[in-house]
């Protein structure tokens, strides 16, 4: 078999994903997830199962592989870095052990949901009293951030301080100010049962101002065919608790600066089957298929829409979102890795649908070329196109009846993205590797709903944005 992998290391695999998940929307870290649970165009379980649980190249080995992400979308938005380790030991006998540590460090501003109007718009909610508030949701790690800025004030109604910000005329209304750190801790194990059976398992937990996650995996694989077929099957369940400081709020009840109610709960449960194909000695195939069921609270706490007059689009009042408790997912993931001499071109491609109604596609493909025997560079492109969710509106008329569900998030509206990147890696020694990636993302509207009443068409309602991220690492064997 002469197919060779990437040689940007299994921290770099990963964090590509979380790149990926990142890039996706407007806002940083998914709301409810460390693996896409809530966000159609993260890499999810189809895609990628335990990067960070593959073998180090031979037994006997460790391998330690450390890297930093540095993320950064225009106009002020969101800043993350992200700082990742992990070790991986094969022992001499087959057992495979692994470990990885995850900080992730968030700064900036995101659309809060509200529609943009021709004057500021002033938008208030319960102050903290440490001056620091947690998250803001989703595209990624479960994180759902809050602004920290604005100012504390009074409110003439109840005497209770609250934290007052602004959105500027004519722009979509940004919670700007927001500051969110988060840990991330997974382990791993994995051992042969026999020569042709490998059983893994797996915990990881996750923790930050107003978000916790915990899950365990176990997965089984089974070769056939002189090795040249792997079948594969697993499970993970997640259990995640979002609890954001000013307690969470009744679905579709007004903004204020009262406090919410108590810390809410959500559970997932995500089956992923696989088999992979040594077609020929230049040629592996993979086909993957996963299942996903997620129950509970699934409504970001910080998101509102915007009600407004039917007639001028002006707003008459703002409205926490509300998402249905319960959501099913359903995906398809192809990958061809295909020699051609010492170059190899990875073409993939995944189908997600779920019950909220999001449809969305996939494609990307990458080449990885040598240079000389020591070095490589991976030139990569990415092309995701989703569908909205059937209960996405960038606002409501304040005249209708409310809707049971309704929510403003950009990353449940319909969307074109295309992320182009170059990677690259260096062997300094059979023992030293250092590594990099450069990406650029450029997102776009799909679709032509949403123009406000009235004459305001000028008004831009889509959230879209662009960024870009660069990665550096080092992976190091002995």
């Amino acid at each position: 078999m002469q197919l060779i992998d990437s040689r940007k290391g299994t921290i770099g695999a990963t964090l590509c994903l979380v790149t990926a998940n990142l890039l996706a929307g407007t806002s940083l870290l998914a709301a409810d997830n460390n693996t896409g649970t809530n966000n159609p165009s993260a890499p999810d379980v189809a895609q990628v199962q335990n990067a960070y649980d593959q073998p180090a190249n031979e037994l006997g080995t460790t391998v330690i592989d450390s890297a930093v992400l540095f993320y950064k979308e225009d106009g002020g938005r969101v800043q993350a870095i992200e700082p990742i380790v992990s070790i991986v030991h094969s022992a001499k006998n087959g057992n495979v052990f692994s470990a990885r540590l995850t900080y992730d460090s968030l700064t900036g501003a995101t659309p809060n949901g509200a529609a943009p109007w021709r004057f500021n718009q002033t938008f208030v909610t319960p102050a903290r009293q440490e001056n620091m508030r947690g998250g803001d949701d989703d595209e990624g790690g479960n994180s759902s951030t809050g602004a920290s800025g604005g100012t504390t004030v009074t409110d003439p109604r109840t005497g209770r301080q609250v934290l007052q910000y602004t959105g500027d005329a004519n722009q979509l209304p940004l919670d700007s100010g927001f500051q969110d750190q988060r840990w991330a801790v997974d382990l791993g194990f994995s051992t042969p049962l026999s020569s042709k059976t490998t059983l893994s398992l797996g915990l990881n937990g996750s923790n930050e101002q107003d978000y916790r996650s915990y899950a365990g995996r176990v997965s089984i694989a089974q070769e056939f065919n002189n090795k040249s077929t792997t079948l594969s099957v697993g499970v993970n369940f997640e259990h995640d608790i979002s609890k954001p400081f000013f307690g969470t709020p009744v679905p579709l009840s007004e903004m204020s600066g009262d406090a919410k109610g108590a810390n809410q709960n959500k559970d997932v449960l995500s089956i992923i089957a696989g088999v992979t194909q040594v077609m020929n000695r230049n040629w592996l195939l993979q086909l993957n298929y996963s299942f996903g069921s997620g129950k509970g609270y699934q409504t970001d706490p910080y998101k509102i829409v915007s009600r407004v007059n039917p007639i001028s689009g002006r707003p008459v009042n703002y409205l926490y979102e509300s998402r249905p408790e319960t959501r099913t997912r359903h995906s398809v993931y192809v990958s061809n890795k295909i020699a051609m001499g010492s170059f190899v071109t990875d073409l993939s491609a995944r189908y997600y649908h779920d019950s909220w109604g999001i449809n969305s596609i996939t494609a990307e493909l990458s080449e990885h070329i040598p240079i000389g025997s020591r070095a490589y560079i991976q030139p990569s492109v990415r092309y995701y196109h989703q569908s909205a969710a059937d209960f996405f509106n960038y606002y409501l008329l304040a005249a209708a009846p409310l809707p049971q569900f309704a929510s403003a998030d950009s990353r449940l509206d319909s969307f074109n993205a295309i992320t182009v990147g170059l990677s690259g890696g260096y062997k300094i020694s059979d023992q030293l590797e250092i590594y990099g990636l450069v990406e650029g993302y450029r997102q776009s509207k799909a679709g032509t709903k949403g123009v406000l009443p009235g004459d305001n068409a000028n008004l831009e309602l889509f959230a879209g944005t662009n960024a870009i991220s660069v990665l550096t690492g080092f992976k190091f064997k002995f």
